[in-house]
Formats: C-alpha cells, structure tokens, sequence
C-alpha cells in the first residue's frame, strides 16, 4: 500500500485522538450530554458531540492528503451542512423534518455541483439529463445518512461498522487505481478510529447527531464514488449496498416494524439488531457490537469476493441473507405473527416449536397411509424434477456456443517498455470489456508514460503523439518539441519508472467542433530513473471521448 494511504489514516487518528478529550470538557461544561430515558442503555450522562472532533480532523486530513477538485468541494460543503444540522440537533433538538431538507440540500449540491451520482444506468439514453439516477443517488443519500445514525445505538457500534465500510470502499478503490477515493475513505476512517478508542464499550463520549449524520453522509457519498468506476449494474447499485447490508437492513426492518405497530417512522424503539442481541439473545453489550462487526466483515468480504469470482459471492449474499431473516424470525423483530422462512422449514421437521400451517396440519390430520405415501411420492418427484431441469437447462447452456462480440482496439503501441506493455495489456482488456472510466484511466496513463519519456525517442520523436486527437497533433507536436523536449539532450536517458492515479474526474474544457462530447480530467503522479528538479513529476491529462475511444487534447505541465 501507498505509504501516504497509510499516513492518512495514521495523522487523522492521532488528531481525533487527542481533540477527544477536549470535546469531552466541553460537552460537560456545555451541558451538551445523552440524557437517560427508557430505550437507551448507558447508566451515566455522556458528552455527545464526538462528532465534533471527527469533522475537524476529517477535515484537516482532506486539506493535507487530497488534491481539491470540484468533488472535493461539493462533498466538503455539503458535508459541512450536514455536520452543522447534526450540532445543531445535538444542542437544541431539530424536528425530523428539518434535518430531512438540509440532507436534501446536501445530496442535490453534490449532484448539482460535484457530478455525483450513480452509474451504470445503460439503459437510458446517453442525451437524457440523468433524472432516474439523480433521485436514486438523494434516496441512497438521505438514506444512509440516516441508516447510519439508526444504528447509534451501543457503544462502537456505528463507528466500527463505518470503519469496516470505509476500508472495504479504500481496497476497492484501490483495484480500481483510485487512489484518491482510497484515500478520502481512509482520512474518515482514520478519524473515526481516533474515536473509538473513547467510544468502545463504556463509552466515555458519543457520536451524537453531528457525527452519526456527517458519518452517514460522507460513507454514502464515498461509496457512489469508490464502486462507482465500472459500469457493471452490480458495482454500480449492489456493491455498496452489500456491505452497508447491516445498516440498511436495520432501517428497513424498523420501517416495516413500525408500519405494522403503527407508529411513526421518527419513533425510537428497543428492537434494533443491535437491542435484539443484546436483550433477546443475552449477549450483553460488548459481544453484541463484536457479532455486528462480524457480520459487517463477512458482507463486505462478499462485495470484494465477487470482483474476483461472481458465483461465489452470490452464493455467500445469499446464505447471509437467509440466516439475517431467521435471525429477524427468531427474534420477532418485524412482529410476532411474521414468521415465513420458520413456517416453510417446520413444512418438513414438522417442529411444535416452530409456526404451522393451519390448513396444512388440518389435511395431514386426516390423511390415511396410503395418502401419505401418495403424498410423499408426488413431493420427491418434483424435487427430482426440478434437479433434472436445473440439469438439462445447464447442460444446454454448455453446449451453445457462446457468441462473443468481437472489437478492433483502436489503440496501437507507440513504443515498448515493461510498463508500457503492461499498460497496454489492462488498456485493450478495458476497451473489451467496455470499461470506460477504467480505459480512459488507461489512455492516459499510456500516453503520459510515452510522452514524458525521453529514452529512446529518435529526432523529432514525441512520444504517444497517435493518442493525442488528430486535429490536433501537429499544433501539439510542435509545442512538445519546444517545450519538454529540449531536454532530450540533457537527459536522454530519462524514462518514467512508474506512475500513480492521484485523481479522475469530469473536465469542463470543450474544444471546437466536439462541444457536445463528454471530457474527462486524469490528474497522473510520475516516477523518474533520475532525479530531475526541472523535471515535472505530476501532470493533468484532458480527454475526449470520440467515436468509441478516448483521445488526448490537453496536458498541463508539459
């Protein structure tokens, strides 16, 4: 891992750390505590504004590791607006309402603003204004944020689960190349983690509203962000729900619950996964915030499995899935009539213990021997039908042939070195696959590669120059040669070693005659053979997206 990765969770965790103890005077002193009630279950008074500190090391972290784009900034002031609702409601009590129209505001600025928002939807098309994903992209927002918060409940809880969250998005991201998202997950985890040395069971001071909220908001966000860069509808829509399973879950159990009771949404309750475990299944409270941990951790293993193997990360969702709603079964955490899953598998065991089929156990009362055996003869031939199906269905999948869509690269090999050749290689596979946000990644990394290397270029040579669109490759090659290819004589020798990914975003710049096509910004960090002080080590490559491939048509610091 990047040793800068690694320093921005270290310096965020070392500043929430030590601000923690500051926050808890001032909470003390401030009267800005967690009052005792009857569904809450800590003993004392605690200081409820460790969001506090997160925010401001959060935001310290992102000001130091992260380069500003207008992502960054839509995501910095519209968690701001967030944080401050959520400091508000901890010192004077906001209605739900309220809260709910500044989340609004919040997940629309960074629609509006930061072009944030889900991909994936190739069904639409390409000319609409992205009206479905933008409403999809404020529920998951709003959502989340306050998924995040329903969890509040037992000390470490949310926190450690929003810690899971953010590591998993950072190795994700990382697959990718976007080290930038890697890193902003990291920077919050790294602040949250300085709070749960404080916050773990007892708790000497918790989240309150301005830290579950802006916790919430900023996972949402980031998870658009880190599974958002293949277009695939998995990553794009289930990736991040899978490994929010456990929050989202959460709320949506308490939603239906508190439809059934008829109660209102906003009206707090003790029947949370994590009061279910707690009360119900004894586990007291510290061993109920580890099973929660656990589970968060086999979910987000099941997200990062199935990039590597789809089948087997369906078959573990799936297996989760079922043993979650026995748990909710078992537990009675919807009603104590719900109980489906219970009342299928007591078909077979035929349990006293377990809810029956009234209708059914009425027929089996009367049925005779011989319709027992009749009974159980139709049941084992459907079962065995259904194998035989399942079977022949598999085996005329095999035996078709499968019919690939074949496509001609449009992007040649300028020049052959072992980093070239590796880029290109993931290039082609991208352009196969039709993974664009990584080919045009790629694109850049190839051409940035070739152009800032001086070895082996004959006169006149500038590298990667066929990347760069056609229009423009005279105008371009005249300037690199008298610009970053003077130095040819001085250093003909220098070859870039190796390369980082730092950001990729959308570009605003527009050429003539392509105004209507999308350009993208790919910010590139170099690694020289040589130390060069002249040299730049980081350059902003501009592309445009024409004709089904990506071309060049701006470099800064050339």
């Amino acid at each position: 891992m990047n040793p800068s990765l690694i320093m921005s969770f270290v310096v965020t965790m070392i500043i929430t750390a030590l601000l923690i103890p500051i926050v808890i005077r001032i909470g003390k002193s401030l009267g800005i505590v967690a009052h005792k009630n009857k569904r809450t279950v800590h003993k004392i008074e605690v200081p409820r504004i460790g969001g506090y500190a997160i925010y401001i090391s959060s935001l310290i972290g992102t000001v130091i590791f992260l380069k500003t784009d207008p992502q960054i900034n839509a995501i910095l002031i519209a968690g701001f607006l967030v944080f401050f609702v959520g400091l508000y409601d901890d010192v004077h009590d906001l209605s739900p309402k309220t809260k709910l129209i500044v989340e609004l505001v919040a997940a629309l600025i960074v629609i509006g603003y930061g072009d944030i928002y889900l991909k994936g939807f190739d069904f639409m098309p390409s000319n609409w204004p992205p009206i479905i994903p933008g409403i999809i992209t404020v529920l998951w927002i709003v959502g989340i944020t306050n998924a995040i918060n329903l969890i509040d409940g037992l000390d470490g809880l949310s926190s450690g689960i929003s810690i899971i969250v953010l590591f998993t998005i950072s190795m994700t991201s990382l697959t990718s190349g976007r080290t930038d998202i890697a890193s902003l997950s990291l920077v919050l985890a790294g602040a949250i983690m300085g709070f749960l040395f404080y916050n773990f069971y007892p708790a000497k001071v918790f989240l309150g509203d301005c830290g579950a909220l802006y916790i919430g908001f900023m996972i949402s966000v980031i998870s658009l962000l880190g599974f958002g860069y293949n277009v695939s509808t998995f990553f794009t829509l289930g990736a991040p729900i899978v490994v929010l399973m456990v929050p989202i879950m959460d709320t949506l159990v308490a939603i239906i619950r508190r439809k059934v009771h008829h109660k209102k949404f906003s009206e707090a309750d003790r029947a949370h996964l994590h009061h279910n475990l707690m009360f119900k299944l004894k586990l007291g409270h510290r061993k109920s915030v580890i099973v929660l941990y656990g589970v968060t951790f086999l979910f987000s293993l099941t997200s990062y499995v199935y990039l590597y193997d789809p089948t087997l990360g369906t078959i573990m969702f799936i297996i989760l899935m079922l043993i979650f709603e026995l748990f909710v079964e078992l537990t009675s955490m919807v009603s104590r009539k719900y109980k489906p899953l219970l009342t299928i598998i007591n078909i077979f065991i035929h349990n006293d213990h377990l809810p029956k089929i009234k209708v059914l156990e009425r027929y089996r009362s009367r049925r005779t021997k011989k319709r027992v055996i009749v009974d159980r003869f139709i049941i084992l031939s459907c079962f065995l039908l259904v194998i035989g199906f399942s079977g022949t269905y598999a085996h005329l999948n095999q035996e078709k042939p499968v019919i690939k869509e074949e496509r001609t690269t449009p992007y040649i090999k300028t020049s052959s070195s072992d980093l070239l050749d590796e880029i290109y290689t993931r290039l082609d596979k991208a352009y196969q696959s039709r993974q664009s946000n990584e080919e045009c990644q790629l694109v850049a990394s190839y051409f940035a590669v070739d152009y800032f290397t001086l070895k082996d270029k004959k006169e006149n040579q500038i590298g990667g120059l066929d990347y760069i669109y056609p229009d423009l490759q005279s105008v371009f090659s005249s300037f690199a040669l008298k610009s970053f290819y003077v130095n040819k004589e001085e250093y003909p020798e220098l070859e870039v070693e190796d390369y980082e990914i730092i950001s990729f975003s959308p570009s605003k710049v527009v050429i003539e005659g392509l105004e209507n096509n999308e350009y993208y910004n790919v910010l590139i960090s170099l690694k020289y053979n040589q130390k060069v002080e002249t040299i730049p080590n980081s350059a902003n490559i501009v592309l445009v997206l024409n004709n089904d491939r990506f071309y060049v048509v701006g470099v800064d610091n050339a």
